[in-house]
C-alpha cells in the first residue's frame, strides 16, 4: 500500500497540471504546491532538470505538507477504487499526462513506473491505457476484463483450439457488413488466432503457425482493429478472453493439434461406395459429390476448413467452397448419421478416446450482458427450426426471414440440427430403404410373394418389386398359389402374367 502510494504520489507531483487539481484542495494549498514544484530539488539530486519543473521530486519525500497532502489525496482516489476497472478510470488522466511528457507507457512498460507495484495497481495502470494501445495489446494484457494477470506464454492453448473457431462461436463473434457479407474472409480462422493471443506473449506469426492456419498477421491485426471500431463489436475481445480463460481452466476433451497432424494428409475418410449406396436410397435427384462427404468428415474431426485438407479433397475454389457450405446446411439426417458414425469409427481406429466434436459453453448470464455482432446460436430451438422448414426444395434466405434471423444463423441451425426437407416422394423412397431388409427376409427366407409383402406393408405390388430389383435382389419365377383368386383386368389374367405380378420368368 505504501509503495503504491509513493509511486502514484511521485507521478502526481511530476506530471499533474494545475487544471488537474482544482477539486483536490483549497486555493492556498494549491499555491503552496505550485511554489514547491518549482523549487530547486535537494542538492544531491541537482543536475537532472526537465523544462521548468524538476522531475526529482518523486524520489524524495516532499518537504512541504501541501505537496504531501495533494499527492496523497489524488493517490487515494485511485487506491480506494472498488475494482480494477474503476481504478483504471480514476488513473487514466494521470497516465495520459505521463505519456504526454514523452515517456513510453505501453501496458507492458507500466511496471517501470515504480518497482514492486501491487498486482491490483499494476492492472489498473495497464487498463488505463486501453484506449491508446493496439487491439492486439488489449488481448495480450486482458484489459477488456480488467485482469490482474500479466501476459505469459499460453501456447499450450493451441492444442485446445480448432484451426477455425467453433461454428457457434464464429457465428456470434463475426462482424458483418450491412450487405450481409462478413467484414473479413476466413473470419473463423482469424478469431481462433485471436483467442490464442489472449493473455499470451507469443507473436502473431507464431500463433498463426500453432493453430495450423495460413492467414497473415496483417489480416489478424485488421480484424482486431475492425472489432474495436464497431459499436456492435464492443465486447468481442471480452468474449475471446473469457473463452481463452475457460480453456485454460477447464481444458478441452479434444486434442486438435494431434488431429491436425493425423488427418490433414489423409485423402479419404469414407468409402465412395458407401456414400453412393446411401445416396441411392435417400435421393432421387442429382447426387451430391462424394468429395463433399470427405470434406465434411475432415472439417468435423479436425476443426479445420476444407481448404486445408489433402489436395485430393480440398475445397480450393470459390465454387467448391460455396458448394460445401450449401452441402452442410442441406444435409439430411440419415446422411449426417452416417458421416458421424464414420468419423467416430476413424477415431476409434486410431485409439483416440474423444468425442467427434465439441463446443465450449460459457455462463449464459455473462454472455447476455455482452454486446456481440452475431445472434445467440441457441435463441432458436431445433423444434422451431423443423416447423419452419418446408417440404421439398427451399431458399435459405426465405427460411431466415421466416425465423426472423440471419441467413448465417439459419445455415448454422440446419448444419447442427439436420432436417428431412425431402418432398413426399423422396420420403417414400427413404421409408422403402428402411424396410428393404425386412422385405428381403420375407421374400427369400419366409417365401412370401410380392403381393403378400405389399399387403403387409400397405403399399403397392409395383413398389415392392421395384425396390427389390433396385437393391439387386433376384426375383423368383412366378408360381400360381392354390386358393389365391386370380386377378383380371378385362380379359387379362394377372396371375398368369409374371410381368404384371412382379415375378420373373426363367426365360
Amino acid at each position: 500500500m505504501l509503495n503504491d502510494a509513493r509511486c502514484l504520489g511521485g507521478l502526481v507531483l511530476n506530471h499533474a497540471t494545475p487544471g488537474d487539481l482544482p477539486e483536490s484542495a483549497e486555493a492556498e494549498v494549491l499555491q503552496r504546491l505550485e511554489h514547491y514544484l518549482f523549487r530547486p530539488p535537494p542538492v544531491e539530486a541537482q543536475g537532472a532538470r526537465t523544462g521548468r519543473r524538476f522531475n526529482e521530486h518523486s524520489y524524495f519525500a516532499p518537504a512541504d505538507a501541501a505537496a504531501t497532502a495533494v499527492a496523497l489525496t489524488m493517490t487515494m482516489r485511485i487506491l480506494t477504487a472498488p475494482s480494477v476497472a474503476t481504478a483504471a478510470e480514476a488513473a487514466r488522466w494521470l497516465t495520459d499526462r505521463v505519456a504526454a511528457s514523452g515517456r513510453p507507457l505501453h501496458p507492458g512498460a507500466v511496471g517501470l513506473l515504480g518497482g514492486g507495484l501491487s498486482p491490483g495497481l499494476h492492472a489498473a495502470l495497464r487498463c488505463s491505457r486501453e484506449a491508446q494501445v493496439m487491439p492486439v495489446a488489449r488481448l495480450r494484457h486482458r484489459t477488456a476484463v480488467a485482469s490482474t494477470r500479466s501476459p505469459t506464454n499460453q501456447d499450450a492453448r493451441a492444442r485446445m483450439l480448432p484451426t477455425a473457431l467453433w461454428p457457434a462461436w464464429a457465428l456470434r463473434l463475426t462482424p458483418w457488413h450491412s450487405s450481409g457479407k462478413p467484414v473479413a474472409r476466413r473470419a473463423d480462422e482469424l478469431l481462433a488466432v485471436a483467442c490464442l493471443l489472449a493473455g499470451n506473449t507469443t507473436s502473431i506469426q507464431a500463433t498463426v503457425r500453432l493453430t495450423g492456419t495460413t492467414v497473415s498477421s496483417h489480416n489478424v491485426s485488421s480484424l482486431l482493429a475492425e472489432l474495436t471500431r464497431r459499436p456492435d463489436c464492443a465486447d468481442v475481445l471480452h468474449a475471446l478472453i473469457l473463452l481463452a480463460d475457460h480453456l485454460d481452466q477447464h481444458g478441452s476433451p479434444i486434442d486438435y493439434a494431434r488431429r491436425r497432424a493425423l488427418f490433414t494428409t489423409r485423402s479419404c475418410f469414407i468409402a465412395p461406395k458407401d456414400w453412393r449406396d446411401l445416396q441411392r436410397r435417400l435421393r432421387s435427384n442429382h447426387l451430391p459429390d462424394a468429395a463433399q462427404a470427405q470434406r465434411w468428415i475432415f472439417h468435423t474431426i479436425t476443426g479445420s476448413p476444407p481448404r486445408l485438407a489433402h489436395p485430393a479433397i480440398a475445397a480450393t475454389t470459390p465454387s467448391q467452397r460455396g458448394q460445401y457450405l450449401r452441402f452442410r446446411w442441406r444435409i439430411l439426417p440419415a446422411e449426417a448419421e452416417l458421416l458421424l458414425h464414420t468419423a467416430q469409427t476413424i477415431l476409434d481406429e486410431h485409439g483416440i478416446d474423444e468425442p467427434v466434436q465439441w463446443t465450449p459453453h460459457l455462463d449464459d448470464t455473462t454472455m447476455c450482458a455482452l454486446r456481440l455482432p452475431g445472434p445467440d446460436p441457441d435463441s432458436i430451438t431445433a423444434a422451431e427450426l423443423h416447423r419452419a422448414v418446408p417440404g421439398g426444395d427451399f431458399s435459405i434466405a426465405r427460411l431466415a426471414h421466416t425465423l426472423n434471423t440471419t441467413t448465417a444463423h439459419a445455415a448454422y441451425l440446419l448444419s447442427q440440427h439436420p432436417v428431412d426437407w425431402s418432398p413426399p416422394r423422396f420420403r417414400h423412397t427413404q421409408y422403402t430403404a428402411a424396410r428393404i431388409g425386412q422385405w428381403r427376409t420375407w421374400y427369400e427366407d419366409d417365401y412370401y410373394s410380392l403381393q403378400d409383402i405389399a399387403d403387409l406393408e400397405g403399399t403397392s405390388l409395383a413398389t415392392v418389386r421395384l425396390a427389390l430389383l433396385k437393391y439387386g435382389f433376384p426375383l423368383r419365377t412366378a408360381v400360381p398359389q392354390p386358393g389365391r383368386p386370380s386377378r383380371r383386368v378385362g380379359s387379362v389374367n394377372l396371375t398368369a402374367d409374371p410381368t404384371i405380378m412382379g415375378e420373373t420368368s426363367s426365360d
